[in-house]
């Protein structure tokens, strides 16, 4: 008697909320890339009046290094999201009916954001 191999899940919500799903962390790392363009701008920006204002900057500027790291950041979460629903969606066809997600990288996102919060809470108020 032979096992039946296993037969990719059919339900097409299964796959769609799993495509949400993967959209969210897209929508996530859009909104990371967007705001570390803006926080190393208005550094720039701040950057650029204080030499206006007396030829030489008051304070050092960590912003566009923040920035930076916060794009990078977002830009590593976009493609750590695509190989999580690449590896779903395999998993889907492979007949697993509920593959195993693990919570390591919504943690490590949550980690991250909670550091980039405090060194702009620092930032803020030091200058």
């Amino acid at each position: 008697m032979d096992a039946e191999p296993p037969r990719p899940v059919d339900d097409p919500r299964v796959y769609l909320a799993a495509e949400r799903t993967y959209l969210a962390w897209v929508r996530t790392s859009l909104g990371l890339i967007g705001f570390g363009f803006l926080i190393a701008r208005f550094g720039y920006l701040v950057r650029q009046l204080e030499m206006m204002e007396s030829r030489h900057p008051r304070h050092p500027s960590y912003s566009s290094w923040l920035g930076g790291a916060i794009v990078a950041f977002g830009v590593v979460l976009c493609v750590v999201a695509a190989a999580r629903h690449l590896a779903y969606v395999r998993s889907l066809r492979a007949g697993v009916s509920n593959p195993e997600l693990r919570l390591r990288t919504p943690l490590v996102v949550a980690g991250v954001l909670a550091v980039a919060g405090a060194a702009m809470t620092i930032l803020i108020l030091t200058y």
